[in-house]
């Protein structure tokens, strides 16, 4: 098989995002995953993530241990277009990515789907819909982890879950930040896959959430979307978030502080 063509990437206050088109983005996915000799980490950041791994050094370790960021809303597309590339930035969401995916994946027999995270209820409402949308997807199993913290006898449970069912693309589902710091964390214990930190996907293709209209996603404005949906649990994050986001953008900001590598677990 041939190999991934590379993926252009530019900075994102010190992190490499993705600059391209949906096409590239998931042509590379697909050859990565006929050629698998490692776990691949691949992660959609918003404004709120590379905020946070901006003023949360550790959590921006976190970040460096994967191996695809793209930008998953448009501020951080915005931000993109400032700097020169060969490719014109586009918008590559979580949720995007993972319809994309499930369908262009499907003539493909290296493509097997896994899915972890969200509730029993919602995780069978998303089988559903999913392979009913993509009858010829593979789906190689599922898995609604207990909430909380989970201890050694869980996380073994899960890595022998995906293993044996011969996934090569692992969705996961557990809101930001848990999903990218479990990812950092377990990464020299996950089989050869790629994995996905896609958050609100699930509950997007469930349906148990309703995502914003596409005319509100092209302006920029999906987290007021959302906010306005959900202003008790998502008011913080935006405000401190976003403010921040803006005030990097306007201060030029560039670096941000190292942390210690994440410890494995």
């Amino acid at each position: 098989m041939p190999a991934a063509e590379p993926l252009e990437r530019a900075d994102v206050f010190g992190f490499p995002v993705v600059a391209g088109t949906m096409h590239q983005l998931i042509t590379h996915l697909i050859a990565t995953a006929e050629t698998l000799d490692r776990p691949t980490l691949v992660g959609a950041a918003d404004a709120h993530v590379v905020t946070r791994g901006v003023r949360h050094p550790e959590y921006g370790n976190h970040l460096d241990a994967f191996d695809i960021i793209c930008p998953d809303g448009m501020p951080v597309v915005w931000k993109l277009k400032r700097q020169p590339t060969r490719n014109t930035p586009h918008r590559l969401s979580g949720p995007d990515i993972m319809s994309e995916l499930w369908d262009k994946g499907q003539p493909s027999p290296h493509i097997r789907h896994y899915l972890l995270g969200a509730s029993e209820q919602t995780l069978a409402t998303l089988r559903e819909k999913l392979l009913a949308r993509y009858p010829g997807a593979r789906l190689a199993g599922s898995y609604s982890p207990p909430f909380g913290t989970w201890d050694e006898t869980t996380q073994q449970s899960i890595l022998s879950r995906i293993a044996e069912s011969g996934a090569t693309c692992v969705w996961i589902g557990l809101g930001c930040p848990k999903q990218e710091t479990w990812l950092a964390t377990m990464r020299h214990r996950l089989p050869a896959a790629l994995y996905f930190s896609v958050g609100a996907a699930f509950d997007f293709h469930a349906g148990t959430v309703r995502r914003a209209p596409l005319w509100i996603q092209k302006r920029g404005l999906e987290w007021l979307y959302r906010l306005c949906r959900e202003p008790r649990r998502l008011f913080k994050r935006y405000f401190t978030y976003n403010s921040l986001f803006l005030w990097y953008t306007l201060t030029g900001r560039k670096h941000r502080p190292a942390a210690a590598p994440p410890q494995p677990h």
